[in-house]
């Protein structure tokens, strides 16, 4: 018997088949909260190497630079969207001027746009978008929590 012959007789006695790993259905989905941080970690990161290869431009050939910005500028885009998504429907009625200001700049989409200066302009949304987070308390501010705790 081949395998689609196998798969089709266990179905029938089963009668509960959904797609070709039925083993998977039962993961259970991320927590929330260690779903934003594992964006904004990775969000941090081509944030920071990405102002780095800015930095040290000089000292790397033109085609490996403009290769790596486009890479971390990709990243970043991406990490913004699914922060932006994944945190969009509760500062909707708080904040709509940031979320309309950032729905601007991630989907307006330009063929020959400069990306360097997207990205910079799109890195200080972030730093605006993450301050937002931290005071309305969808993410702990650590530095806050680190200062109190000295007193």
């Amino acid at each position: 018997m081949d395998h689609d012959t196998t798969r089709d007789k266990d179905t029938e006695e089963n009668e509960i088949y959904e797609g070709a790993h039925p083993e998977l259905q039962d993961l259970p989905l991320p927590a929330t909260d260690n779903m934003l941080y594992s964006i904004l970690n990775s969000l941090n990161q081509n944030i920071a190497d990405f102002h780095a290869y800015l930095k040290f431009k000089n000292y790397i050939s033109d085609e490996t630079l403009k290769t790596e910005l486009l890479k971390r500028s990709m990243g970043i885009h991406r990490d913004f969207s699914a922060l932006f998504l994944h945190t969009k429907e509760e500062l909707v009625f708080i904040h709509p001027e940031l979320l309309e200001k950032a729905e601007r700049i991630l989907f307006k989409g330009e063929a020959g746009t400069d990306f360097i200066k997207y990205t910079c302009k799109m890195g200080k949304l972030i730093d605006d978008y993450k301050t937002t987070l931290y005071r309305e308390g969808y993410l702990p501010d650590f530095k806050w929590n680190f200062m109190s705790s000295d007193i």
